[in-house]
C-alpha cells in the first residue's frame, strides 16, 4: 500500500495539466531538478497536496518555515531517501511513503530540530538514550570485529533501541530507530494513516512480543488519534509553536 494517493488527489490531479501542477508545485516553493517523469511529478504533487489538507491552517511554504525545498534523484537503486538541509534526495523506485518520510526530515530541518524535540519530550521518549548511544557503540565495534573474524554472530541488542516513550511508535521500532526518525515515521503516518496502520501491524507481528504496544490499530481507529498523531497534526498546524507552546503539548501528552 505504499503507493497509495488518495482517491480525492489522484482525482484532482488528473484535471490539472503538468504546466499547472509545476506551477503549483513552485508556488509552494518545491523545485525538482531536470529529468524527473510527468507521472513522478504528479505523485509529488499528490503528497503534497495530502500535507495541505493535513495541515489546512497554514499554506505550504509556512510548514517549511517559508524555506524552499530542492528534489534530486539519487541515482541508486532501491526504494529509500536521504535528506540533507533543505534537500531531498530519492532513489530509483522512491515510493509515496518514502517522500512523506523524508518530508518530515525536511520539515525538522526546516525549523531546527525543534519537531523532534517537541516529540521526544512530550512522549517521554528516548529514555537514558546518552547511555544506550555508547553501549550502541560498542555493539557495533562488536559486530564488526565478528565480521573480520567470520564469526556468525546476530548481534542486535532490543534493549538498546530508543524507546518510543509512553505511546506506540508509529510503526514499529529497530535498532536505526532514534528521536529524528520518530518525527519522520509520525510525519509520514499523518499524510499516510492506512499506510501506517498496516505497517504497524507488520512490526508486530515481525516481533510478537512488542505486539500490544506497537499494534496501535487495536486500540485506535486511526493514526490521527494516537498520542503521536495527535501530537504532529497539532504541531503542523501551528506556524512556530515555539517554547510556550511545547510546554502546553507537555501539559496535555501529560493527561494522555
Amino acid at each position: 500500500m505504499e503507493n497509495t494517493s488518495g482517491s480525492t488527489s489522484e482525482k484532482q490531479t488528473s484535471n490539472l495539466t503538468l504546466s499547472q501542477i509545476k506551477q503549483e508545485l513552485a508556488s509552494w516553493r518545491i523545485h525538482l531538478d531536470n529529468d524527473w517523469s510527468e507521472k513522478e511529478i504528479r505523485r509529488i504533487w499528490q503528497v503534497f497536496h495530502r500535507l495541505a489538507v493535513q495541515a489546512n491552517a497554514l499554506t505550504l511554504p509556512q510548514i517549511f518555515n517559508d524555506q524552499a525545498t530542492k528534489f534530486f534523484h539519487s541515482g541508486r537503486p532501491g526504494r529509500a531517501g536521504r535528506t540533507k538541509g533543505d534537500e531531498v534526495y530519492l532513489d530509483d523506485d522512491w515510493t509515496d511513503w518514502t517522500l512523506a518520510h523524508e518530508l518530515g526530515h525536511r520539515w525538522n530541518n526546516a525549523w531546527e530540530k525543534q519537531p523532534e524535540q517537541w516529540l521526544r519530550k512530550s512522549l517521554g521518549a528516548g529514555r537514558w538514550e546518552w547511555l544506550k548511544r555508547k553501549l550502541r557503540s560498542f555493539e557495533k565495534w562488536l559486530r564488526k570485529t565478528a565480521q573480520k573474524l567470520d564469526l556468525n554472530w546476530k548481534i542486535d541488542w532490543q534493549a538498546l533501541w530508543y524507546h518510543p516513550g509512553k505511546a506506540p511508535p508509529p510503526c514499529g521500532v529497530d535498532r536505526n530507530f532514534n528521536a529524528s526518525e520518530d518525527l519522520a515515521e509520525s510525519f509520514a503516518a499523518t499524510i499516510f494513516p492506512e499506510d501506517a496502520k498496516q505497517r504497524a501491524s507488520n512490526a508486530a507481528s515481525r516481533l510478537t512480543k512488542f505486539g500490544e504496544q506497537w499494534d496501535w490499530g487495536r486500540n485506535y481507529q486511526n493514526f490521527w488519534l494516537t498520542p503521536r498523531g495527535q501530537l504532529t497534526s497539532r504541531f503542523l498546524k501551528e506556524r512556530s509553536p515555539g517554547e510556550g507552546h511545547a510546554d502546553q503539548t507537555d501539559r496535555r501528552a501529560a493527561k494522555d
